[in-house]
């Protein structure tokens, strides 16, 4: 029988304390050196911050250990969310693990999860907690890229923690990288709520024994012969395209890309993939795998998003693989984003 853990007030009360004084920091000298002065037009300290994306140098590290009973954090540094989704979310993962979060989680301001400076209190308090093991995200949607400049990474490096999230979360995987600590591309908290007992199985799995071996056949889009291996790295291609020309774009050398997205036109997912290969993301890469893209229908030209990858990627000198069921679908399968991968023909194996 799973043992229940009590949700502790003293928990949220020490987290929200936190956070403001994370957010009451900017007030002093040493911040003011991260943060831009007082918008002389409107009197109000500024949302864009200075770049602070230091570069690792280390190996790839496996985070910090996450087994029954851990504390789990969740954040909320994109989109608002359904509050009866999350409930429910919350409810199956307290059967596991003690769970805390700001009591302000619920806030929402237009499309944001509350203003800049609530997400990003409520994200580095999580960080710079030390009886937090890990950090789980809400929902995506759209925000998470706002933050980044304000983010610790010094306590993100410190701290060792996974980061766990997919779509708006790619950002935080991005920036994770840049620390050489694995995170996890997995369904999110809202929707563990209605999600199978496969996905939920594995998505503990995924948390808990992050190094498993892990594996897929999918299909070939080039026919690529031979074998290639690299570290797992992406997302969201959407979100990817957006990191592009900025500080916190993936480093993909040796990388086996993932990518994956919603709603995007088979022209648009064209122009994103010009873009990145024209900035030279592919020039590097050991392979290239893409999973679920949904509700992306053809126009009337009949063009399909298979169509456009095709015509990219089919003479490209790496492995192109297609089929894994990981996105914007219901059987999200969890990915530990900083693994060793291996393709071997259309065999895709993890760690």
């Amino acid at each position: 029988m799973q043992r229940q853990i009590s949700f502790q007030s003293s928990t949220v009360v020490k987290t929200a304390i936190m956070g403001w004084w994370l957010l009451s920091r900017s007030n002093s000298k040493a911040d003011k050196a991260h943060f831009k002065s007082v918008n002389p037009h409107t009197g109000r300290r500024s949302l864009f911050l200075k770049p602070n994306c230091p570069k690792a140098t280390m190996p790839t590290r496996s985070p910090r250990p996450v087994t029954e009973g851990s504390r789990l954090a969740i954040v909320a540094p994109a989109g608002p969310f359904n509050h009866e989704a999350f409930k429910k979310g919350v409810s199956w993962l307290r059967e596991r693990y003690e769970i805390t979060h700001s009591p302000e989680i619920f806030s929402a301001e237009g499309y944001f999860a509350g203003s800049d400076q609530l997400r990003l209190s409520e994200l580095n308090a999580a960080i710079a907690d030390p009886e937090v093991d890990a950090i789980l995200c809400a929902r995506g949607g759209y925000g998470t890229t706002r933050l980044l400049p304000g983010i610790n990474l010094s306590q993100v490096a410190q701290s060792n923690k996974m980061i766990v999230g997919f779509s708006d979360i790619t950002a935080l995987h991005s920036l994770w990288a840049s620390q050489k600590i694995r995170s996890i591309h997995a369904p999110m908290v809202a929707a563990l709520s209605n999600a199978s007992d496969a996905i939920r199985k594995l998505w503990i799995n995924a948390l808990e024994e992050p190094e498993a071996v892990l594996q897929w056949n999918l299909e070939s889009i080039n026919n690529f012969s031979g074998e290639a291996e690299g570290t797992l790295a992406g997302g969201n291609l959407a979100v990817l395209t957006a990191l592009n020309g900025t500080p916190y774009a993936p480093k993909l050398k040796d990388s086996i890309l993932f990518v994956e997205d919603i709603g995007e036109r088979p022209y648009r997912i064209d122009r994103m993939l010009t873009t990145l290969k024209q900035a030279g993301w592919f020039d590097q890469l050991q392979g290239l795998v893409l999973g679920a893209f949904t509700e992306g229908e053809p126009g009337q030209d009949k063009v399909t998003t298979d169509d456009v990858f095709e015509s990219h990627f089919h003479d490209a000198d790496f492995p192109v693989l297609k089929g894994l069921p990981a996105g914007h679908i219901s059987h999200n399968e969890p990915l530990p984003l900083g693994s060793k991968v291996k393709i071997t023909g259309d065999h895709l194996q993890l760690n």
